[in-house]
């Protein structure tokens, strides 16, 4: 007899998708699988931006695994030079909350240092009837992964007489299946 076994594995791909009004379209990953890995393939080119300017990012969730599953929480770390926008309309649909740096929820953007959200768990799914289910990856049927996207929007706060390159990371920080 054979078994078949099934695993859960999500992975995130952040990438800039507008710059206040304007839409950002070349940053999308493209999935490929070569010598048996998953790639995404995207630039990872700066965008350039202006102080007090709105960047819009997509974190997009995969389902890499077998399993079905969620997404449970999906945590943004905040870096110098970008502010986050708490009441955003974006950041609000995507149910975004700020955390200090005792992991205590804040109101105070100056005192927050991530920003978390459960805009894809199950219990939103069953409270909104939002499909939150990411379906497992099989390579016989499907292309590619099946993903779900959350936005965020922030300002940025880094002065235009900086050179710097803000670098923004974010990461699943719980899963269920």
């Amino acid at each position: 007899e054979k078994v078949k076994v099934n695993y859960f594995d999500l992975a995130l791909r952040k990438f800039i998708t507008g710059v206040n009004e304007t839409p950002i379209t070349n940053r999308v990953p493209v999935f490929s699988i070569e010598n048996g890995k998953y790639v995404y393939t995207h630039t990872k080119e700066p965008v350039e931006v202006s102080y007090a300017d709105t960047v819009i990012y997509t974190l997009r969730i995969y389902n890499e695994g077998s399993q079905a599953g969620y997404a449970e929480e999906v945590k943004d770390d905040l870096p110098e030079g970008l502010e986050f926008l708490p009441d955003n309309s974006i950041n609000t649909e995507h149910r975004w909350v700020m955390y200090d740096e005792n992991g205590e929820v804040t109101e105070d953007v100056t005192k927050a240092v991530e920003i978390r959200t459960d805009y894809l768990s199950k219990e939103q799914e069953e409270a909104t009837g939002r499909n939150n289910l990411l379906k497992g990856f099989d390579q016989e049927t499907m292309s590619q992964p099946d993903y779900k996207d959350i936005k965020i929007a922030f300002k940025v706060v880094e002065k235009n007489t900086s050179d710097r390159i803000l670098i923004n990371t974010a990461e699943i920080s719980e899963d269920a299946d």
